[in-house]
């Protein structure tokens, strides 16, 4: 479990409502640089609740993905990345901060799953990319069947993202 989730227990979850100071200071730097440079828009964010848990089924086109669909909101996504990502220097620093849940690709399996739906019903909104990776040519993918798991065992709201231009700007 990422150290940054638990003071004293290690399974003990933060607010749901409240992101950390490192999502809140790359949040204003992103949101800025991409409005400006990328124009930058997003649309229908007044439908997520501003509480409770729900799950952002999310296409895939870029490393930026995360980012964008978390940037106009005002509480922070969980999301899933590969366990790969987290011994990197400053990448890894910046997921155990930003609440991301190492899945090991070759053993996703219940626990993932479990530690999903667990956030879920805390009050998370947990991000999900129902093709499993990025597009490798800016189509949509075929959806892998583990985000339907997470689906029917949270019983909680379901958020389509689309995202449209980050594969050419990528």
């Amino acid at each position: 479990m990422p150290e940054t989730l638990g003071d004293d227990n290690p399974d003990a979850l933060p607010s749901p409502l409240r992101a950390s100071c490192v999502w809140w200071t790359l949040r204003a730097v992103l949101r800025l640089l991409l409005t400006i440079m990328l124009g930058y828009r997003a649309r229908g964010v007044k439908r997520v609740a501003a509480q409770g848990g729900g799950l952002v089924l999310i296409n895939h086109q870029s490393n930026f993905d995360p980012m964008l669909v978390g940037l106009p909101l005002a509480r922070p996504i969980s999301y899933m990345a590969r366990d790969s990502l987290f011994p990197l220097p400053v990448i890894g620093w910046i997921l155990k901060r930003t609440y991301v849940v190492p899945i090991s690709r070759e053993a996703a399996g219940s626990e993932s799953i479990r530690e999903l739906i667990r956030r879920i019903e805390h009050g998370f909104l947990v991000g999900v990319f129902p093709e499993g990776t990025r597009t490798h040519d800016g189509r949509m993918g075929e959806f892998k069947p583990g985000f339907l798991a997470v689906a029917r065992r949270a019983r909680m709201p379901l958020y389509p993202v689309g995202i449209a231009g980050a594969y050419k700007a990528w």
